[in-house]
């Protein structure tokens, strides 16, 4: 078995584990919400469940033929970004759901199953699911399993950016085998572009990525093509970062189309839609864990259970973000006088208007925000209208100026509870 076939069928394995991921948390909500509604005393049978087995495997069907899982037997790459995965999962689950009912409606079988459960369990998998497999694709990545070696042909500006993006992100499971070039020598290079069927041979690679200049790309693609399975072209003209863009064939010649979605009513009408009814579900289930939060807040240290931050919102606008009140009373004093008494702090500061270690919270607050337990009551602000669940970080006034040019485009969505700053290292990423 060559080194290449092995790295296939770990794609292939990737691809299969992911489905099954899917399927366990599907199957484990709808268990779970059915034997809730059982515990508080409805008159529903645990075997319904049997009779919906068949759920969770519709599921991964229709991820599967709309290429959620990267690697599979319907999707050649890699895969698809975060955001356009999130979107074909989450309508996946909810099309097996309306498929779901219209078979109980045909077969007149509705009466057996409670509404109820099937709208909380549709919605909790709507979350539950791409979290779950997310989790997943982490955890492959921080134990090294079913990763994949890729080639990048060119050691320019543009590759050397791309290889340190995939190699610090979970997301795509890979691993950079190494570059091809003709004119750099080091350890990285493993050899020139005309040697890229030995190297893909000796390191089992099936994937290539291309960041050279258009007149190399002609010279070289086509003999690209008889070593790899899968060829990623990088245009010439620099890295874009968008996450709206599709492949179009125009007059037989290969484009792409960039999206703004920001500016499309339906896209943002759906998205609160979505989050209303997210907010309206969890908000409840989340109560008691907030009563008990708010008792040891009040018990721990003097002052108010809130905090009430001062953030700004859509389009600039001044809003209340709401949060478990994580420092002493009187801090934003105490701030005043920490920055004029310590230069560094002062530093820091204006850097990041966050403090690594603020001696201002308290050893609950510490507990919170690493946990962000802190933020839960801004899913109030979610049903206020005033942010979203996925979105933005909440920024002051003060913060605008770092944005520069791009923050109108910033400012054209609700700031988040949750979002990609959050994911992706908080106070250590720059602006």
């Amino acid at each position: 078995m060559t080194l290449k076939f092995k790295n296939k069928l770990y794609g292939r394995l990737y691809s299969l584990s992911q489905v099954g991921v899917d399927i366990l948390i599907s199957y484990g909500i709808l268990c779970s919400v059915t034997y809730v509604y059982y515990l508080c005393g409805a008159k529903y049978e645990m075997s319904i469940c049997f009779k919906l087995l068949v759920l969770p495997f519709l599921i991964a069907i229709i991820n599967t033929v709309s290429r959620v899982y990267g690697r599979n037997l319907f999707y050649p790459g890699l895969g698809i970004n975060r955001v356009e995965e999130l979107k074909r999962s989450t309508l996946s689950i909810i099309a097996s759901y309306v498929i779901l009912f219209a078979y109980l409606g045909v077969t007149r079988s509705a009466e057996e199953y409670s509404r109820l459960v099937l709208g909380v369990s549709v919605v909790l998998s709507a979350v539950a699911v791409p979290a779950g497999r997310n989790l997943f694709k982490y955890l492959c990545r921080k134990c090294n399993c079913f990763s994949q070696p890729l080639l990048i042909a060119g050691y320019g500006e543009q590759g050397r950016f791309l290889a340190k993006r995939l190699a610090d992100d979970w997301y795509f499971n890979v691993r950079i085998a190494g570059f091809l070039d003709d004119n750099v020598e080091g350890e990285e290079i493993l050899g020139k572009l005309s040697d890229a069927e030995k190297v893909s041979d000796e390191y089992g690679v099936n994937y290539l990525i291309i960041c050279l200049p258009e007149d190399e790309q002609k010279k070289y693609l086509r003999s690209f093509l008889k070593n790899f399975c899968h060829i990623l072209l990088v245009p010439s003209t620099g890295l874009y970062t968008v996450c709206s863009s599709y492949p179009v064939s125009i007059a037989r010649n290969w484009a792409f189309e960039v999206g703004n979605k920001l500016q499309m009513k339906l896209y943002r009408c759906e998205k609160n839609i979505l989050e209303f009814c997210l907010a309206c579900v969890i908000l409840p289930l989340l109560f008691p864990i907030c009563v008990f939060i708010a008792l040891l807040v009040k018990l721990t240290s003097p002052g108010e259970i809130f905090y009430r931050a001062r953030r700004l919102g859509l389009h600039g606008k001044e809003i209340t973000v709401l949060k478990f009140r994580t420092m002493y009373k009187n801090s934003d004093q105490a701030l005043q006088d920490m920055l004029a008494e310590n230069p560094e702090m002062q530093k820091e500061w204006e850097e990041r208007f966050k403090l690594k270690d603020d001696p201002r919270v308290t050893p609950l607050g510490r507990f919170l925000r690493k946990t962000s337990l802190d933020e839960l009551p801004q899913f109030i602000n979610v049903l206020r209208g005033e942010m979203s669940i996925i979105g933005p970080r909440p920024i002051i006034e003060a913060e605008k100026s770092y944005y520069g040019e791009d923050f109108h485009i910033f400012s054209m969505v609700k700031p988040g509870i949750t979002g990609l700053w959050q994911i992706s290292g908080r106070s250590d990423v720059d602006y």
